[in-house]
């Protein structure tokens, strides 16, 4: 049909583009499209202007193209115009075949909007019920809200009004429980606690007081209180009056009262003078309880004491005959059995021996002294005073922490103890004026210290202050005995026409002093300053004195010397030994050591046994004179140094009597020597003068070395001095030998002809060495 238009000369473009009249109406059918702006059919194109476009146009490489292959411009538009017309006629074709499908399209486009417009209304209907029920659930809402108020209300009511009438009303059970039931049943106890609140809520809840309902039981609830304050007084003094009963172990009944603390309390709170009178009789009849067997402990303790030293005992007290015939230490009755088994020198009466081993067992238990009494035991006092201490800081504790339970107040403590405290300084007060004894109180003092700290790791406040009280009772006592052995050292007879003249071996004075000395420095050695060291510095001043004032009464000055070494000797090896050992650790003082201190020191010499110089394991390779402390390592140096003099003028003088002219040579020859250069002969000491000397000397040395072998053996007998002795003179022996020909080698070759012709040095030494084997 667009042919035909062509053909006809239309111009399809200026022609209304239309589907033919009729076409399709067979069919009944409206084939109108209503493509709107996309009907291409319809559009009018004009061309007008083109001509002008082209000429603007002429340099574009497209139209240059064109124009190039000779055709005419308007031909060639109108060729691309068919070209268009008849894509145009192939589009409406496809539209023209797809419009079944736009139609179907069109139709459930309206059945989905015609959907659409249903579910709409549904949700809108909804949407107005939901709106509805909003409004019936905040209704519901404050209608709960309102029932839980009015819940909670009552609720608060009932709880008030149960509680009201729980404090007010008395019941059947609680009468019955106060009146009928026994104090010690659960009932009872029960039924108290339940009285004890009511009558607390009515003396002191405000809005129980004033109430009609309160007025109508205070009768009854009164009733009830007199009830059961008469009941709990009753059980309480029949308990505490069975303490007062013979054999009675108030420790073993109190676990009894304290399942029943609850009377206490309510008493306490409802019945303060019923409480006040039970609380008295419990101070009195306890304490009186508690007295009697300090006091009964204590009338045995008395008999039990083993008198190690009396008043007569002391350094300086003369040593005097006994019944028996042989000599005693102190001028004293004998000793006890247990005491005489126990002696093993002259001096232990002074020494510690094992008794530092109280030390190790200050929380054993008590002593069971009647079981003691009748097997015939004896104990120093300072086993005594352990067991009192550990006896009353068990006995102490125990209550302090009954009464603060069961009474709820530390003052039952202190009221009910008091007497016993007070009994127990003043006794142990009177008993240290009758004690003697140096060392039963420096380890009184310690014991005492330790009982302390054995309080403190307790935790238990029960004992302080006592302990303290006890310090000022043991100190000065300590120094008043102190004072009198310094006193009878000041006073021993040491004058010719009040003494007898003593003899070359360990004086009485000097054993004493050792032991006594070595035992108080060790003791004190870990206190807090020392305590004792002036004391027992002025001690040493005094025995030194006495020593040397005693030496002057022998015949002749070596005896003298001889004495003095052998007492020094004593006393450094006893401090020795001492310090060596130390106090126990772990409970065991060497008893064979000790024993060992006692008689070797007792033999004396000028290093005492070799035993006493060796440390025991658990000090190790340390100086012995540690243990004593610092005061103690002083007062060793001081004796040492008494001890190397005396022993220096002893070996001079035996040398001087032995050697008499090759020392005076020596001593001769060095000081011309000082003054003259090395090589040249000394006028008078020079080798023709030393050559007789030497001679002499290689044919006597060794006849000489053993008389004074033998002569240091008179002097000193078998003791460790002599082998002390011995080696200082053969020291000094070799010393003076060597300097001799030292002086030879430095004259020239006539000295060392002297040195060659003479015995050699190591031939001396080892010839030396086998005497002193």
């Amino acid at each position: 049909m667009v042919q035909t238009a062509v053909q006809a000369g239309v111009d399809p473009m200026n022609e209304p583009s239309s589907i033919p009249a009729g076409y399709g109406a067979e069919n009944g059918e409206d084939l109108s499209l209503g493509l709107g702006e996309l009907d291409l059919t319809t559009e009018h194109l004009s061309l007008a202007g083109i001509e002008k476009d082209v000429e603007a146009l002429a340099d574009h490489e497209v139209l240059k193209a064109i124009l190039d292959q000779g055709l005419d411009p308007r031909e060639y538009g109108r060729r691309y115009e068919d070209e268009l017309r008849q894509a145009e006629l192939a589009s409406i074709e496809d539209y023209i075949a797809e419009a079944d499908t736009l139609i179907a399209l069109h139709t459930d486009i309206k059945e989905c909007d015609d959907i659409l417009q249903g579910v709409e209304a549904t949700l809108a209907h909804f949407q107005t019920d939901l709106g509805s029920i909003s409004s019936e659930i905040r209704a519901l809402q404050a209608e709960s809200q309102s029932m839980n108020a009015k819940l909670r209300d009552r609720r608060a009511l009932k709880e008030s009004l149960e509680d009201f009438v729980g404090r007010v009303s008395l019941t059947p059970d609680l009468i019955h429980g106060i009146v009928q039931s026994d104090v010690q049943s659960e009932e009872f106890l029960s039924a108290l606690q339940t009285l004890g609140r009511k009558l607390a809520s009515a003396a002191r809840d405000p809005d129980l007081q004033g109430t009609v309902a309160l007025r109508d039981v205070a009768p009854e609830l009164e009733k009830l209180r007199i009830k059961a304050v008469v009941k709990s007084r009753d059980f309480l003094f029949a308990k505490i009056w069975d303490f007062r009963r013979p054999r009675t172990n108030v420790q073993i009944k109190q676990p009894v009262l304290l399942r029943h603390k609850s009377l206490v309390a309510f008493l306490g709170e409802h019945a303060p003078d019923i409480f006040g009178e039970v609380r008295a009789a419990y101070i009195d009849k306890v304490s009186a309880k508690v007295l009697d067997l300090f006091r009964n402990y204590w009338a045995v303790i008395d008999r039990l004491e083993e008198k190690v030293l009396t008043e007569a005992d002391t350094l300086g007290a003369a040593e005097a005959p006994s019944s028996g015939g042989v000599l005693s230490f102190f001028q004293r009755p004998a000793p006890a059995p247990a005491a005489a088994a126990s002696a093993g020198g002259r001096a232990d009466a002074f020494s510690l021996q094992d008794r530092a081993l109280v030390l190790s067992h200050v929380e054993g238990p008590p002593l069971v002294l009647h079981a003691a009494e009748a097997r015939g035991a004896r104990f120093p006092y300072e086993v005594l005073f352990r067991s009192v201490n550990k006896l009353l800081m068990d006995t102490a504790a125990h209550e302090y922490l009954f009464c603060a339970e069961f009474w709820g107040d530390a003052g039952v403590y202190a009221a009910l103890f008091a007497p016993v405290l007070a009994f127990v300084e003043s006794s142990l007060a009177a008993a240290l004026a009758e004690l003697h004894d140096p060392i039963a109180l420096l380890l009184m003092v310690r014991l005492n210290r330790e009982c302390g700290l054995a309080m403190a790791r307790r935790g238990n406040p029960a004992l302080d202050g006592f302990y303290d009280r006890i310090n000022l009772l043991l100190w000065p006592r300590l120094k008043v005995l102190m004072d009198a052995q310094l006193a009878s050292v000041k006073a021993m007879p040491v004058d010719p026409g009040s003494t007898a003249v003593p003899i070359p071996a360990v004086h009485l004075l000097a054993e004493r002093y050792a032991a006594l000395t070595s035992a108080l420095l060790l003791l004190q050695a870990d206190l807090p300053e020392e305590p004792l060291e002036s004391n027992t510095e002025r001690l040493r001043y005094a025995v030194m004195n006495a020593l040397l004032s005693l030496s002057r009464l022998l015949p002749s000055k070596r005896a003298g010397t001889v004495f003095l070494i052998l007492n020094f000797g004593h006393i450094v090896g006893v401090l020795r030994g001492t310090a060596a050992r130390g106090l126990p650790r772990t409970g065991s003082l060497s008893q064979q050591a000790m024993s060992q201190a006692a008689s070797g020191g007792g033999q004396g010499g000028a290093g005492a046994n070799p035993a006493l110089h060796r440390t025991s394991s658990s000090h190790g390779a340390v100086d012995a004179s540690q243990g004593l402390g610092a005061s103690g390592a002083a007062l060793l140096k001081e004796i040492e140094e008494g001890l190397h003099r005396c022993t220096s003028i002893y070996v001079d003088d035996m040398l001087g009597g032995a050697l008499p002219e090759l020392i005076a040579f020596v001593r001769r020859g060095e000081a011309l020597a000082s003054g003259l250069p090395e090589g040249q002969a000394l006028p008078g000491c020079g080798p023709p003068e030393a050559a007789p000397l030497a001679q002499a000397f290689a044919g006597s040395w060794k006849q000489k070395a053993e008389a004074m072998c033998r002569e240091v053996t008179q002097d000193f007998g078998s003791t460790h001095a002599a082998r002390g002795v011995l080696q200082a003179v053969f020291t000094q022996l070799l010393m003076q030998y060597s300097r001799f020909l030292e002086l030879m080698k430095k004259q020239g070759p006539a000295g060392l002809g002297v040195v060659r012709d003479a015995v050699t040095l190591p031939s001396v030494m080892y010839g030396l060495n086998a005497l002193s084997r």
